[in-house]
């Protein structure tokens, strides 16, 4: 065996439970990702879920999308090495991988796709719309915190404003539904 591919990707076998790709802040930005959850109700309740369960969060390297890996059970939140605690972003694609974690669990899983494709694509775009009326909740939530304005202006980045704007309004799942499938 060639022992310079053991062990976790590029670490020639010294540190054989280490992700290579480990965010060097990983536990700061986890830490002050929950604190902030939890001045929400809905943000506890993600929170015991996830420890209840113990879903596994892993905060990795890079800049590409983040969220809950139904095979593996785990959270991954992709983070810019650089980046030395929470920012709103992170803090959003915790709550979506949270409540993705929380549908797996409730049994609100994707079927085959390649049963069914219009199947798939329908469950798919049901579960992204749950996991971003829970953004909307959370954040609505955290309403009176001081986190509020840099995450509204967060939802206007990730085009979700007129999602929450309808979500605020009490507006109808169809409405919602709209305001998310023109985003």
């Amino acid at each position: 065996m060639n022992k310079d591919l053991s062990g976790a990707f590029g670490d020639k076998g010294t540190k054989v439970n280490a992700i290579a790709y480990g965010h060097p802040f990983a536990q700061k930005i986890l830490d002050e990702s929950k604190q902030i959850l939890n001045e929400s109700e809905t943000g506890q309740t993600l929170i015991r879920v996830h420890s209840l369960h113990n879903i596994p969060i892993h905060v990795i390297k890079g800049t590409g999308e983040s969220g809950f890996n139904p095979q593996g059970r785990v959270i991954y939140l992709q983070v810019p090495g650089k980046t030395q605690e929470t920012d709103p972003k992170i803090i959003t694609s915790l709550i979506r991988g949270l409540r993705e974690a929380e549908q797996e669990i409730i049994g609100f899983t994707a079927p085959d796709p390649t049963k069914d494709l219009m199947e798939y694509a329908a469950v798919i775009h049901a579960k992204n719309m749950d996991a971003i009326v829970y953004i909307c909740k959370v954040v609505k939530e955290l309403s009176k915190s001081s986190h509020f304005p840099v995450l509204l202006d967060t939802l206007a980045e990730l085009g979700l404003d007129s999602v929450y704007k309808a979500y605020e309004k009490n507006a109808s799942t169809e409405e919602i539904f709209d305001a998310y499938a023109g985003r």
